[in-house]
């Protein structure tokens, strides 16, 4: 009877939280910990997942209160409560049903304009780009490492376990379980939320610095690029609200160009897409669905530095670059499944062309036509 009532009160103790810890595995293993006074007032929920995962994920739970979340209770259990017939939750973890993986749709739920408009953009749909690669077939674990890190995945969990290599992945074209498409924190980090930090060419190149994606190297190596940072020092790149003609930027990077309201009055954007006229990154380039209206709105961005005139003419050059780099395309490409490495490789010289021309970088430019006119 005695060792009854221990277990019993035991097993109370687990489902209220008060500083007794098993582990995740749910084994015997007890830890007990003195409760957690976290620096920011939280909601009761995040209060008790702090008790235990404050002493062993100290710095995630460090950058975490130091946010603006943090400072709007919304903590632990805000983000990662789950439903429970998603197959990534965990029912029962301490009294709460949680996951993981926090989606772009619990995101949204705070997020309205910024889940829609990142929704609709050619992040969210990175997937789509690379789920037919036959890598995918031949080996899932290289395909998981490599292509999928950055285009993301279809990841597959039961009870909040992976049962095959799709988790964990943090890509940013990611199909999650609870069926929303993306991941904010691919951009935006897990647990912090600096502006500063997501809006920095930095975080941009970690996906877009290899042969199918230069546009950072070609920014970089630009008029733009080169001097971004003795002119950016100066600006505030945390602000919210963050217009381009009232900050003083005198150089454009990826997110004053891709994101960011060049005038007042004008929309920032989740959708790093949404001012391209060029679909560039393909074996033969085509214009995207109204390239003219999104031409219109880079534009914007282009006029707060640049004369109309020489704004036009710049994509008249472009456009002629395009067109001349697709003939020399469609003169060397073979559809023959046997030469699918050369088509990879003449794919990845046009991409380099017609980046460095739309990002002004004169090495990629000429490096790519070179090695172009080279190919047999």
């Amino acid at each position: 009877m005695q060792n009854k009532i221990i277990t019993t009160l035991f097993s109370f103790l687990l489902s209220v939280g008060t500083g007794f810890c098993a582990d995740s595995a749910g084994s015997n293993h007890i830890s007990v910990f003195e409760k957690y006074v976290s620096k920011a007032v939280t909601t009761d929920e995040t209060a008790r997942c702090l008790n235990c995962h404050a002493s062993r994920q100290i710095k995630l739970v460090e950058s975490w209160e130091k946010t603006k979340h943090a400072a709007n209770q919304v903590g632990c259990f805000e983000c990662h409560a789950a439903e429970p017939n998603d197959p990534a939750a965990v029912p029962g973890h301490f009294g709460f049903c949680v996951k993981l993986p926090v989606t772009p749709k619990t995101c949204g739920s705070c997020h309205t304009e910024q889940y829609a408009s990142f929704a609709s953009s050619s992040h969210a749909l990175a997937f789509d780009r690379i789920k037919n690669n036959p890598i995918r077939q031949a080996s899932p674990i290289v395909f998981e490492t490599t292509c999928a890190s950055c285009h993301g995945n279809e990841t597959t969990l039961k009870r909040g376990k992976a049962v095959d290599e799709s988790w964990p992945n943090h890509g940013i074209g990611r199909i999650n379980t609870d069926g929303s498409r993306g991941n904010c924190a691919a951009c935006h980090g897990f647990h912090e939320d600096s502006l500063e930090r997501v809006r920095s060419s930095d975080t941009c190149v970690a996906c877009h610095s290899n042969s199918f994606s230069p546009a950072v190297q070609a920014w970089k190596n630009s008029k733009h690029g080169a001097s971004w940072q003795a002119y950016a020092k100066s600006a505030d790149m945390n602000v919210k609200g963050f217009v381009s003609l009232n900050e003083p930027v005198m150089r454009p990077d990826c997110f004053v160009c891709h994101f960011a309201a060049a005038k007042e009055g004008h929309k920032s954007t989740h959708n790093p897409s949404e001012r391209l006229s060029w679909e560039l990154a393909a074996l033969k380039a085509t214009h995207t669905d109204n390239w003219g209206d999104k031409r219109l709105m880079m534009q914007e961005t282009c006029r707060n530095c640049h004369a109309s005139t020489q704004t036009e003419q710049f994509y008249r050059r472009l456009d002629a670059l395009v067109v001349e780099t697709n003939k020399i395309v469609e003169k060397l490409a073979d559809n023959s499944t046997e030469n699918a490495y050369k088509n990879n490789k003449i794919k990845s010289l046009a991409i380099k062309s017609r980046v460095g021309a739309a990002m002004m970088s004169p090495a990629h430019r000429v490096e790519a036509i070179e090695e172009l006119l080279e190919q047999k």
